[in-house]
């Protein structure tokens, strides 16, 4: 018996004109039984601008959309791909009901290996944004493992699982392991994947969190993410100079970058009175650029010599 879902398109045609033609292909793939095909195109229709916002108003109305129209045909789904539309369905929401939404749907993604891997990856983004760390920490801990030891887990899957790995160590506060999951999730992800608007902000945490982590000192892998051409133009754009100066090692830039950004430095938390750190990365990154300056043959480097190009004391 076929499905009567037109009550719940019309209603989203009146709200969403302009989607008109989407729509019709969605009423068209239900008609048809094709449900490989009408998966692409939900995924294409909630993934569409009305739905970009994160307001009380776009989570209502996608929560509606699911339970009225979308939920009927999880059984006919490609069970990864369901995972998505959740994920694309629970961003609005709340945490708390973002976690009872996705829910009820644990033992149908636990029947495929990659769909309950990208179902846990969501649940831990909810468990962490729902300030349940303690829980989120054990429940990607375990996934981390299993990852791991797997073999070929889909891009997308590692992609989603290292996104949310990030968010955890961001809200804990420990950017080594900020930084290393960030870098991961953006070996997995297509820049193209990523909003336009969210670049030049992740390509700044990322950058902030390479400069504050005491043990991170690969600035130049992080200068080579097609992520950090965003930041031209933005709001955040200054932080290339401090990033330039560390992957140099050149404290001359170091110097210039500190005293002409030094407002906006002042005005991120993370950076704020990190100057001991930043100056001690420095000299670490300084006496590299020494090194490697040097003839192979000719790299024994004198107390003197290090002592002024790193600007430190001959004791130190």
């Amino acid at each position: 018996m076929e499905v009567d879902t037109s009550p719940v398109l019309e209603a989203q045609r009146k709200a969403h004109p302009e989607l008109g033609e989407l729509l019709d292909q969605i009423q068209k793939y239900v008609n048809a039984k094709l449900y490989h095909q009408l998966t692409g195109s939900l995924l294409e229709y909630l993934s569409s601008p009305p739905f970009a916002a994160t307001t009380a108003a776009v989570a209502t109305e996608l929560a509606a959309f699911f339970d009225g129209f979308i939920k009927q045909f999880e059984a006919k789904f490609d069970k990864l791909r369901f995972v998505q539309i959740l994920s694309i369905v629970t961003r609005p929401q709340k945490p708390e009901d973002a976690l009872a939404l996705i829910a009820p749907f644990e033992d149908v993604a636990s029947k495929d290996r990659d769909s309950k891997y990208m179902w846990q990856s969501l649940k831990g983004e909810k468990l962490t944004l729902a300030g349940q760390v303690d829980a989120a920490k054990e429940l990607l801990d375990t996934l981390g493992q299993e990852i791991e030891a797997a073999y070929e887990v889909q891009a997308q899957v590692q992609s989603q699982f290292h996104k949310t790995n990030s968010l955890l160590w961001k809200t804990l506060g420990r950017y080594q392991e900020f930084y290393k999951s960030s870098i991961l999730y953006l070996a997995y992800t297509p820049l193209s994947a990523i909003p336009k608007e969210e670049q030049p902000r992740l390509a700044f945490e990322v950058g902030v969190a390479a400069l504050v982590a005491e043990e991170e000192f690969n600035f130049g892998e992080l200068i080579q993410q097609d992520v950090m051409a965003s930041l031209e133009g933005s709001q955040y754009a200054w932080i290339k100079e401090l990033l330039a100066a560390f992957s140099e090692g050149k404290f001359d830039l170091f110097d210039v970058a500190i005293v002409k950004c030094k407002a906006q430095i002042d005005a991120t938390p993370e950076l704020k009175g990190s100057e001991i750190v930043l100056r001690s990365k420095m000299c670490a990154l300084s006496l590299m650029e020494l090194a490697f300056r040097k003839p192979k043959k000719q790299r024994r480097l004198s107390f003197e010599e290090i002592a002024k190009h790193c600007r430190v004391g001959p004791k130190e």
